[in-house]
């Protein structure tokens, strides 16, 4: 017990977890719940949900448990996504005072927003977990750059990188992780990762530095790197006096210029950094003339906060302004991103969620914002989500998130959705609109008719209809389990683009299917990439996002009896694999 309480006083705990779990199993029944709540709130902190909700229950099982261990149970239940499970708990839960009272209201709320945004989202995106980025450990996108996407990660140390590898990296024991470093994840093929590698960022000036290194932010012209560092580059540990582990709270941010190919030594921003509190994960506005960064020093509203400083005429950083409350809350903000000009992404447990960290985005600058909106499910979820980053197409975009289906930690995630904003503001944007039948050209009596105001829908032209049949004919086919389309669908999709130019006030719905074999929810999502294809082709042939909608209906509509546990040949299988197109001209 001595031995696990100076691990968790230092937060190793990790190390603390296998002690007191050790503990309480040969103690069984007789276990204390004091000893029964460290177990929990160690595995808690290393986002081991699962295993927390296990010690969690022991307590609630235990005489004399405490009102608040069902709050905290219910939380670990909103991280397993288990929302009706987490409501009931949470509703056990009594509070003290008001600002628990309002906690509980928001807590249970969020489980009531999670269950709704959590319908009939999993056809709305295109989604998919980057397996090949994403280790057993804590990885994630801290920004886009020209050559790639920036990347944090604690799992690429053992790996035989361009830049080498570590037998035995230095090892974080909060976590039981390798310490994190910055990488470079550069992608040859647009569209495709065949032809990919990661590599150390600058390894001459960061690949020796103890602890943790990074995230790391350029400006615009790649002449100045910020880089979230120990202080002092120091273990800050006390293990004599007990205190916080390195690297937990005490990091700084520091800064470095290129001249010609050589960069300068690392140097404190000293402007920004205030001795013996968090300051890091810096992020640069659109023309650098702001930097947001997190911090926790004095003057935060809650935990950690958003805090930002404004250039001024001598070229330094002037002195660091809290964002504000509508920004910041009593609890956690962080990993602060701007991927639109004056648009800020950042992570919370203070602003009404679903569970752990949400993703939010709130327009304006420095201290004046817009209310923020949560990215709701399937970009947010019970667990912790951050690290959002959207590609310049403003449709394209990265996260992660150690949500439940993972692969350990924190997975890097890749997203796909034309009408990503304005689903922010209405959850029915980007639906697809109902098309206009194709009008039949047969010739008909003419037919009286009784005046309105009505809106009338348009009527095609003989040319145009035949235009919109053909269109509507094409069949774009593709290989067993893949979404690359075909040089025969390129071809096509040229044809295409070029009748859309013809045609600016069409609107185009893409719908694809997969064939019967593998699960239902797996060939939704298989679908969804497959309508993408056809989405990023066409964007890239100049037609406008907001024209294109999409339907991925996985295994729907088969064109032959191919269904589950049906015995066909792959010819069969391979009409079933299509997208089709339908005009929307109305």
């Amino acid at each position: 017990m001595e031995l696990g309480d100076e691990a968790f006083v230092r937060e190793e705990y990790a190390v603390a977890a296998n002690l007191y779990a050790r503990l309480a199993n040969k103690k069984g029944k007789r276990a204390p719940l004091r000893l029964l709540e460290k177990t929990a709130q160690c595995y808690r902190e290393t986002a081991r949900f699962a295993e927390a909700g296990y010690w969690y229950m022991r307590m609630i099982e235990h005489p004399g448990c405490p009102s608040s261990i069902m709050a905290a149970y219910g939380e670990i239940q909103k991280n397993l996504g288990e929302y009706d499970t987490a409501r009931l708990y949470l509703s056990r839960f009594n509070p003290a005072n008001a600002d628990e009272v309002r906690w509980k209201n928001m807590a249970i709320a969020g489980c009531d927003s999670a269950l709704l945004w959590k319908k009939d989202t999993v056809a709305t995106y295109a989604l998919e977990n980057i397996k090949e980025l994403s280790t057993v450990g804590d990885d994630w996108v801290s920004g886009v750059v020209k050559e790639g996407l920036l990347l944090e990660s604690n799992g690429y140390r053992k790996m035989a990188l361009t830049t080498g590898s570590e037998r035995n990296p230095d090892m974080d024991p909060r976590v039981n992780q390798p310490y994190f470093k910055p990488y470079l994840f550069r992608e040859y093929a647009p569209g495709s990762r065949a032809n990919t590698f990661l590599e150390e960022i600058l390894p001459d000036l960061l690949g020796k530095l103890p602890f943790h290194v990074g995230p790391v932010c350029y400006n615009n012209r790649k002449d100045t790197i910020y880089v979230t560092l120990n202080a002092d580059n120091k273990d800050m540990a006390d293990k004599k006096k007990k205190g916080p582990v390195n690297g937990r709270r005490l990091m700084s941010l520091y800064w470095s210029f290129r001249k010609g190919d050589q960069w300068s030594p690392l140097a404190p921003v000293t402007t920004l950094n205030v001795a013996g509190s968090y300051t890091g994960n810096a992020v640069l506005n659109s023309i650098g003339s702001i930097i947001y960064f997190v911090s926790d020093r004095p003057g935060s509203i809650g935990k950690m906060d958003i805090w930002y400083s404004e250039r001024q005429a001598n070229n330094q950083w002037g002195t660091p302004v809290n964002c504000g409350p509508v920004i910041n809350t009593r609890y956690d903000e962080t990993f602060p991103t701007i991927n639109e000009q004056d648009v800020l992404y950042f992570s919370s447990k203070g602003h009404p969620g679903m569970g752990g960290f949400d993703v939010f985005r709130a327009e304006g600058s420095a201290g004046t914002w817009s209310q923020p909106r949560n990215l709701r499910s399937p970009l947010n979820s019970g667990a912790d989500d951050l690290g959002f980053i959207m590609k310049g197409n403003n449709y394209e975009g990265y996260f992660a998130s150690n949500r439940h289906g993972g692969g350990g930690g924190d997975d890097i995630y890749h997203f796909l959705e034309t009408h990503f904003t304005e689903k922010l503001t209405d959850p029915d944007a980007g639906k697809p609109p109902v098309p206009a039948p194709v009008p039949d050209n047969t010739t008909k009596a003419p037919e009286k008719t009784v005046a309105d105001n009505t809106p009338r829908k348009p009527v095609l032209s003989p040319t145009d209809s035949a235009v919109v049949h053909k269109l509507q004919e094409l069949r774009f086919h593709y290989d067993y389990n893949s979404a690359i389309l075909l040089t025969e669908s390129r071809e096509m999709l040229d044809r295409v683009a070029v009748v859309l130019q013809q045609y600016p006030h069409w609107k185009l719905m893409i719908r694809s299917f997969a064939d019967s074999r593998g699960t239902d929810e797996y060939n939704i999502k298989l679908s969804a990439l497959r309508c993408y294809a056809v989405i990023d082709y066409l964007i890239k042939k100049g037609v406008a996002a907001r024209r294109l909608y999409y339907e991925n209906l996985g295994e729907k509509e088969l064109v032959n009896p191919c269904g589950n546990d049906v015995p066909c040949g792959e010819t069969e299988h391979r009409e079933n694999r299509r997208t089709t197109l339908r005009v929307v001209y109305n």
